[in-house]
């Protein structure tokens, strides 16, 4: 797995895990792997390895996203590949801000968007979604394709639990739902609140092939 910043001896594992992107049960090529750590004073570090290289898209993307101890992100750094283009960019948080930093083929550029108390975020990412996992819906910031900084409206949709074989084990999941836009997903989130599969509108799903929570 690689890194944007690698993981420090003061860090603790929480859990990790490895998805496989699949289209008509055919591996794409492309696979996320995903480890959360425990850090200092209550905060915990997401690192995530969307690696699409042997794909037919060629892309490839890094994220380190730093969590308050309630959950709400503080910081994201992110490292993008592809199309010609090499980004890297941060996101700066704060309780009715978010301030936005990146620089594309060395071309700097900067934004800040006010936004609403409570607002929701993700990241372009099958994980990266499952940071929706407890938000009611409405105004939320995220990444658009190209790595700039969008505020939305999302919809969510909780469905009934169901019972899937997830990394050789059977579980029982909860489908959540995302809209927004014109764009839609499906997460099934585990017991932890954690997403297991995801399915794009266009048949696109990430099925967790490998996983585990320490402790």
């Amino acid at each position: 797995m690689r890194f944007i910043v690698k993981e420090q001896r003061y860090e603790k594992p929480i859990a990790a895990g490895l998805l496989r992107y699949e289209r008509d049960g055919r591996t794409t090529g492309a696979a996320e792997q995903w480890r959360l750590t425990q850090a200092v004073d209550g905060y915990d570090i997401l690192r995530v390895d969307l690696d699409a290289r042997a794909a037919l898209s060629g892309r490839s993307s890094l994220f380190h996203l730093v969590r308050r101890g309630n959950g709400r992100p503080e910081r994201l750094n992110y490292r993008f590949w592809g199309d010609g283009l090499e980004i890297r960019g941060t996101l700066l948080f704060a309780e009715t801000r978010v301030t936005a930093t990146r620089t594309v083929n060395g071309e700097t550029f900067s934004e800040e968007v006010e936004l609403p108390e409570g607002y929701g975020f993700w990241f372009p990412s099958s994980v990266g979604l499952g940071l929706l996992a407890g938000f009611g819906g409405g105004t939320a910031a995220t990444l658009s394709s190209v790595f700039s900084l969008q505020v939305v409206d999302v919809a969510l949709v909780e469905g009934e639990p169901v019972e899937l074989e997830i990394a050789r084990r059977v579980m029982v999941v909860r489908p959540l739902t995302i809209r927004w836009q014109d764009e839609k997903r499906t997460v099934w989130l585990d017991e932890h609140e954690w997403p297991v599969m995801m399915r794009r509108g266009d048949g696109l799903t990430a099925v967790e092939t490998h996983y585990i929570w320490y402790g």
